[in-house]
């Protein structure tokens, strides 16, 4: 396995990892890690993975991957330290690429700040939502970016406008290329009256997630693309009979049909087996081709 060469070669910078720890579905076998925390700590990780031919991946909260059980050969970089940390200047809010997302957005609600309560219940650090576009409720990430400063593989550093991000529907550059978010700038706004109001909203909208969701499981989040043309997923694949349709111990959840619970043991082989199962039977019931939300820990190489 290429991770216990990179433990070999550097015993001080990497440690091996159970990636079901790391991921909201609860799966995944061993790997090699690297916690950095400054953005000194991971340009000098970059360069010797780079040197060593080492595979290597960003992970944050594994809130929208799927990681194999078998375990992986790569090495997997963790952002830890100052590239965890937030911090607000009026309503302008910077945050290191790991810091996460929920505790971010209760905090500007706390400060009366609006443009983030969207986000009070998607697991994931900041990173992540900025490489995914992240949203719900019809508000996205890229609404309020200003500024995201990323490390390129070539090791040097850049300041992205939200137009150079290229944001689309759950989209952005950054699935496109090998570049790191390090941390972004986000403008807020005074929301015009008491926090409390603000608070308020991001309770109902716990709430609401937690009805339609089946947060109760491991589960990854939305597992398919909303058609450009089409029904939501979840009612694709409502349609077909398929709630509760179970592979090993992946489930289709009976509270949203876009959903995937790890009813306990599943494996990566059960969660894509069963992927693919409702692709094709969602095509002969519809014609419509559903396309993963969900990535694979290998491509993200």
């Amino acid at each position: 396995m290429i991770f216990d060469r990179a433990i070999t070669m550097a015993p001080d910078r990497f440690h091996v990892i159970k990636l079901a720890e790391y991921t909201t579905w609860g799966i995944g076998g061993s790997a090699a890690a690297a916690a950095v925390n400054s953005e000194e700590e991971l340009i000098d990780t970059i360069k010797f993975l780079s040197k060593s031919s080492l595979p290597w991946v960003v992970l944050g909260r594994g809130s929208n991957m799927l990681a194999p059980s078998e375990g992986w050969h790569g090495v997997v970089v963790l952002l830890k330290g100052q590239l965890a940390e937030f911090s607000f200047n009026g309503t302008l809010l910077t945050a290191g690429g790991g810091a996460h997302l929920p505790s971010i957005a209760g905090v500007a609600c706390s400060k009366g700040l609006s443009g983030l309560v969207f986000a009070v219940g998607i697991p994931g650090t900041t990173g992540g939502a900025i490489f995914m576009n992240a949203g719900a409720y019809g508000s996205s990430i890229s609404e309020i970016v200003e500024e995201v400063k990323v490390l390129h593989s070539n090791g040097s550093i850049e300041y992205l406008t939200a137009k150079n991000c290229h944001f689309g529907y759950r989209s952005s550059v950054f699935q496109k290329n090998d570049s790191i978010i390090l941390s972004m700038v986000l403008g807020l706004s005074e929301a015009g009256g008491s926090s409390s109001e603000l608070r308020r909203e991001a309770k109902d909208i716990l709430q609401l997630r937690r009805q339609k969701f089946p947060l109760h499981a491991p589960n990854a989040g939305s597992v398919f693309r909303r058609p450009d043309n089409g029904p939501p997923p979840g009612k694709l694949i409502e349609d077909c009979g398929l709630k509760g349709y179970k592979q090993g111990g992946a489930m289709i959840s009976t509270i949203h049909a876009n959903f995937i619970e790890n009813t306990g043991g599943a494996t990566s082989s059960d969660v894509m087996k069963l992927i693919e199962y409702v692709i094709t039977t969602v095509k002969q019931a519809s014609g419509i081709t559903l396309r993963r939300e969900i990535r694979l820990l290998e491509e993200m190489i």
